[in-house]
């Protein structure tokens, strides 16, 4: 599996050393990183995949406010169960946004509800309020390089009893464009993702995981993108060395309504 994933960074490799320095040197240490990783694991036959094709809608309010909702589907085959997950509209507050720019500082909040079929236990369901600061690194042009961290009160329901994990994740991520010029950011051209995510548990006080990702997207239109996401987990318990563990393969639609114009890829949700 990281055989494939190896090979669709190096055709990116080579789509960026002709289109930027930056882009090929930044897919390059994503490729090392795919490479590295296929040594130690890769007749790991404890090696799980989740599959989460997703859907965000967002419309700006204003300059300052945006309203969003996510709904997600997980099918894990190996970890025994299917979640579906659907948020209530959250809103994202931009302090100094303006109409020529969303500004550095943005305010996150919103809950998910997610059921779970779990196939060898009972059925479960998850409420899990998010509340998260994302700040942007100011005058870097087109490309846009942030921190997005996250609270999150993860409360499941299952045998009529409820326990909670709370947890805090802290994103650091960069998102380039594909394209040159004044195209940057247009329909019809495409962009590039990565960053790295670790998840710490609050309740029992340890890093619980850490997720790397990469993200090719395509801007089909002014209000649509399209994007295939992939995730490589790293976990452990407390105390222990994390490993490579799974693998999430996402494909992700952003819609946004009429007046959403100009804010991709800045509207990223996940789970």
């Amino acid at each position: 599996m990281l055989t494939t994933i190896a090979i669709v960074l190096l055709v990116l490799w080579l789509l960026g050393m002709v289109t930027s320095t930056a882009i090929g040197g930044m897919i390059h240490v994503l490729l090392v990183i795919a490479i590295f990783s296929i040594q130690t694991p890769a007749q790991d036959k404890n090696i799980w995949n989740e599959y989460r094709p997703s859907l965000v809608f967002a419309m700006p309010i204003n300059e300052k406010w945006i309203a969003w909702q996510y709904n997600v589907v997980v099918y894990a085959p190996e970890k025994k169960f299917t979640t579906v997950g659907v948020t209530l509209p959250g809103f994202t507050y931009r302090p100094y946004g303006t109409k020529a720019s969303g500004g550095w500082l943005e305010l996150w909040a919103g809950t998910l509800f997610a059921p779970s079929d779990n196939y060898n236990t009972s059925n479960s369901f998850e409420v899990r309020p998010v509340g998260g600061v994302r700040v942007f690194v100011p005058k870097t042009g087109k490309i846009n390089i942030f921190n997005f961290a996250r609270y999150e009160y993860r409360a499941f329901h299952q045998n009529n009893n409820w326990t909670s994990q709370p947890r805090f994740r802290d994103r650091t991520s960069i998102e380039i464009p594909l394209a040159k010029g004044d195209k940057r950011w247009a329909p019809k051209t495409w962009y590039t993702v990565a960053d790295v995510e670790p998840f710490w548990r609050l309740d029992d006080k340890f890093l619980e995981k850490v997720r790397v990702r990469g993200t090719i997207g395509y801007i089909v239109k002014r209000r649509l993108a399209l994007e295939f996401i992939y995730h490589a987990e790293f976990a452990g318990s407390k105390g222990q060395p994390k490993q490579f563990v799974g693998n999430l393969w996402r494909f992700n639609i952003k819609f946004l309504f009429p007046r959403g114009k100009g804010i991709f890829p800045r509207i990223d949700i996940d789970d």
